[in-house]
């Protein structure tokens, strides 16, 4: 017996990739939007996903990317290329995809556990790979052409780092690795640079949401927008 994806929120679906999320949104005009792409691996497990909630890969109208790292940007060329989904991104990552790279330099987050995975990715760097077109560039603020998803420049884990505002519900929030949610709600694991990921933390407090949804860590279904306030108070 399959399980279907998990629904977090109204027609928004959890993707459960093995130690990532993805995302499906279901869209007014019965197609479907997919946000990140998981591991190299992670594509039929996409796919049956979207066969799971009585759909087909052509239902698939875009595919929209928090930021570049190969645990997001994975499958996302075998996505590409079984559907007719173009990509949206923020140019400062999509210049890089489009040229085959995944990582820029990293260091950690505030604490000992993050330092550790800092330095356990120093020591296993991305490795160039295929390039991949991305076909539309996102700027801060601008609201996508899909159920008004609006992005939100978040630069910190990545200098083209998108987290994304869904307003349905109360408003789902797509945080992509700008935090985590665990064993409670935190920081992201790495930075290109962690002062400009305090602020992009501050930038999330300070917005109305009532679900969170994380690429690492458990959904918040219900006041989430308050608990951010709470975890960075600077922001409020």
């Amino acid at each position: 017996m399959r399980h279907l994806p998990k629904a977090i929120a109204t027609g928004v679906y959890e993707i459960g990739l093995g130690g990532v999320n993805a995302f499906l949104i279901d869209l007014d005009d019965g197609g479907l939007l997919l946000v990140d792409a998981g591991f190299p691996r992670s594509g039929p497990r996409i796919g049956q996903a979207i066969r799971d909630l009585g759909r087909a890969p052509s239902d698939l109208r875009a595919v929209v990317m928090t930021h570049l790292h190969g645990d997001h940007t994975g499958a996302l060329a075998e996505v590409k290329s079984r559907t007719v989904a173009e990509v949206w991104m923020h140019p400062a990552d999509a210049a890089l995809v489009r040229e085959g790279v995944f990582a820029r330099p990293l260091e950690p987050g505030p604490g000992l556990l993050r330092s550790g995975i800092a330095r356990l990715s120093a020591l296993r760097p991305a490795k160039p790979g295929e390039p991949i077109a991305v076909e539309h560039e996102v700027e801060d603020g601008e609201t996508l052409p899909f159920a008004g998803l609006k992005a939100v420049h978040t630069p910190g884990h990545t200098a083209g780092h998108l987290a994304l505002l869904l307003p349905r519900g109360g408003g789902v929030l797509f945080v992509g690795d700008a935090a985590t949610n665990f064993v409670r709600l935190s920081w992201g694991p790495i930075y290109e640079d962690v002062a400009q990921g305090r602020e992009s933390l501050a930038k999330l407090a300070a917005l109305d949401f009532e679900v969170a949804a994380f690429a690492h860590g458990r959904a918040i279904r219900a006041r989430a927008g308050e608990r951010f306030r709470a975890r960075w108070p600077s922001a409020c």
